[in-house]
């Protein structure tokens, strides 16, 4: 039976041709009207990356952030402004899974959207900081989301977005702007670096809800072996517009239950290390179109964050 969600506490900016039985759609019929909205709105020319300092992250720290944890629509709600990763590309892709013992869509999916960007612009003493969003869509009710990141320090001016591998936990930062947006991001979650992936253990992407779910509590996105674009500085979106439908772009790798009560508020760069060898292959994620950078992508679609309380 396929599960709805309750919208109350939302207010979705649908676009009027949005059918109006949309969350009842199938996962792919409901891709398809992301990926139309999507193309769309592709740029013509990329548009630059907004500036963002210190009155950026006032007007964040204002905004409701609750949004970012309790809106379930595909569709951004009323009055949310995206501050961080507000430039970006996105593609159509599959869940391959392998062989796992893992519930939900971590036993694959044929229609979902990835989109990758930096945090910010990558110019003077701002690093190159890579971060993915994966929507993994289901039939007849909300999708599941996660999102990663190398880090919250990035990888300094190393313009090869997939250089690292990304993960939807990270190690606090210790400069001031990764303290100061951690504050921001703890008023409404006493683990800021932390994102929960239960939710997509949950229902599988036929919306059928798993009797016993079984959720890791950590993920690595790991590169696909042979993906590498250079290290100079330049615009990575143009990396992203280059990889053909048919890419194994990322493997998904789920890491050993033996760390399910690890405290990672002692987590360190030594510990990703450590955790990703400990981890299990679970999945591939393949593009099945190209990428495109729109206007929709940018500020249209929506990621849930699943917050830890």
């Amino acid at each position: 039976m396929a599960l709805m969600f309750d919208s109350e506490t939302e207010s979705p900016r649908i676009p009027a041709s949005v059918p109006s039985n949309y969350e009842s759609l199938s996962a792919c019929e409901k891709q398809d009207i992301l990926w139309d909205k999507v193309q769309a709105t592709t740029y013509k020319a990329l548009p630059e990356y907004p500036s963002f300092g210190a009155v950026q992250l006032l007007a964040m720290s204002r905004q409701e952030l609750k949004l970012k944890g309790n809106a379930h629509s595909d569709f951004a709600p009323d009055g949310w402004k995206k501050y961080l990763h507000r430039r970006a590309a996105l593609a159509k892709v599959k869940i391959v899974s392998k062989s796992n013992k893992y519930s939900g869509v971590f036993q694959g999916s044929d229609c979902a959207l990835l989109r990758l960007s930096l945090t910010h612009r990558a110019s003077g003493h701002k690093p190159v900081a890579p971060g993915l969003a994966l929507k993994v869509l289901r039939d007849g009710t909300y999708s599941a989301n996660v999102s990663a990141l190398v880090s919250l320090e990035g990888q300094g001016k190393d313009f090869n977005f997939f250089k690292h591998s990304m993960s939807n936990i990270v190690a606090a930062g210790e400069g001031l702007g990764q303290k100061l947006v951690h504050r921001v991001f703890r008023s409404v979650s006493g683990y800021p670096e932390e994102l929960l992936a239960s939710d997509m253990a949950l229902i599988d992407s036929h919306g059928e809800k798993v009797k016993s779910p079984r959720a890791p509590r950590q993920i690595f996105f790991v590169p696909a072996p042979g993906l590498s674009f250079s290290s100079s500085e330049h615009d990575v979106r143009q990396d992203f517009l280059s990889i053909p439908a048919g890419t194994i772009i990322y493997q998904l790798y789920l890491l050993s239950d033996k760390y399910s009560h690890f405290d990672y508020s002692n987590y360190t760069p030594k510990n990703v290390s450590l955790f990703l060898k400990e981890s299990q292959h679970v999945a591939d994620i393949v593009t099945i179109s190209a990428f495109a950078a729109s206007d929709f992508g940018d500020d249209g679609i929506f990621f849930r964050h699943q917050l830890r309380p």
